[in-house]
């Protein structure tokens, strides 16, 4: 017990120091913060769908460092006073050399606790390095992934905010899997072989299936073949996949990887081509969605992004182009219907220039089959506002 007291008493004098010195004139001045933390923006899925797998949280070192195995000969107790106490830091890296070192050696009580008190201050106001929940998702996953995953399913999403208890974003997932792989691979791929709920679940399900062919694309293949059923799953791992595929041999670009594609895997991979090309190259995403667009996987809702911003700077331009591509009844077709890139260029214009735009429309014959989609979809939104 005296060398836990000692050694806390250590850290807590460094804190103290840390925080009466933050003030001084001529003092160092705060690092900019890395790392933004977006965990209740409503772009999460969209910043996910191109995000790396998690790396294991790496071990931080310098001598104001708690390591875990220093955090280790702490009591409970102590670990979680000290993580209240850091919390009062306002330089985000050095709250990351400490909490990451005691989150390290919770067990599935304390990490009850620390989970609250971050989640807690994170919506008044206090944003974590990214470092600490990558590390505290890892933690539970090492200790007891089904009990965090129960904890996640409690609280409430709504509008603008994110007041789940537990995991909340897909790179959470990511690493909650991480680290139940590292104690119980058996049981985490048995759950990532299950039907999820949400595409949060299906990426960290993926982060599973994907891991499990060791970097050979022929066995990841074969791994998501034998998910396809799980259409959530699939498309997230689809993710993993072209990560690999266009980073590593003749590192070719998406369209290629999709020709290359088992043709049974092609329906889930389209959305991920089209919003790669979106973000690469906007004249190959046209290119390409002039292809394939009678694709199984056609999906005109990824297709937003690329509407949105040509219209904005050529809408007549736009409009031609987006009036030729097929309304297409394949996949869910109430949601290609709505997500026409004719129509929502139209709608986009209509809002910045409305004369404009309705003078172009009337050019249009009123029998093409985008207009009386429009037309269709505009009465509807106008009797449902009615």
């Amino acid at each position: 017990m005296k060398t836990s007291l000692a050694l806390l008493f250590v850290v807590l004098v460094g804190i103290a120091a840390f925080l009466m010195g933050r003030g001084k004139p001529g003092g160092q001045t705060r690092p900019a913060i890395a790392e933004i933390n977006t965990r209740t923006s409503p772009s999460q899925v969209a910043v996910a769908a191109t995000a790396p797998a998690p790396p294991k949280p790496k071990a931080r070192i310098g001598p104001d460092v708690l390591t875990a195995d220093k955090a280790g000969r702490l009591a409970p107790e102590e670990r979680l006073a000290l993580l209240k106490k850091a919390a009062l830091l306002a330089d985000p890296e050095k709250q990351a050399d400490i909490l990451c070192g005691l989150i390290s050696a919770m067990t599935q009580d304390e990490l009850v606790e620390s989970t609250r008190a971050l989640l807690d201050a994170q919506r008044k106001g206090n944003n974590w390095s990214q470092e600490v929940w990558n590390t505290l998702w890892t933690q539970w996953g090492r200790v007891n992934a089904e009990a965090c995953l129960a904890l996640s399913k409690t609280g409430e999403r709504y509008p603008g905010w994110n007041g789940l208890n537990g995991l909340n974003t897909p790179n959470d997932y990511r690493c909650l899997m991480a680290g139940w792989l590292e104690t119980h691979p058996e049981a985490a791929m048995a759950w990532a072989r299950q039907a999820k709920d949400n595409f949060r679940e299906a990426t960290g399900a993926a982060f599973a299936i994907t891991s499990s062919a060791n970097g050979d694309l022929k066995k990841m293949e074969s791994a998501i073949l034998s998910i396809s059923d799980d259409k959530l799953t699939t498309r997230a791992c689809f993710e993993d996949y072209f990560d690999l595929a266009t980073s590593t041999g003749d590192k070719p670009q998406p369209s290629v990887v999709y020709d290359r594609l088992d043709p049974k895997l092609r329906a889930a991979a389209w959305p991920v081509v089209m919003e790669r090309l979106t973000v690469m190259d906007s004249q190959s995403a046209v290119t390409w969605l002039g292809q394939h667009a009678n694709d199984p996987g056609c999906d005109y809702s990824i297709v937003s992004r690329l509407a949105y911003s040509l219209v904005e700077k050529d809408p007549a331009a736009t409009l031609e182009w987006a009036a030729k591509l097929p309304i297409t009844t394949l996949g869910d077709a109430a949601v290609n219907q709505t997500f026409h890139p004719a129509v929502i260029a139209m709608n986009r214009w209509m809002r910045n220039d409305s004369p404009a735009a309705t003078e172009w429309l009337r050019s249009q014959p009123a029998n093409a089959p985008w207009v009386v989609l429009f037309h269709s979809l505009t009465e509807k939104v106008i009797s449902t506002d009615n």
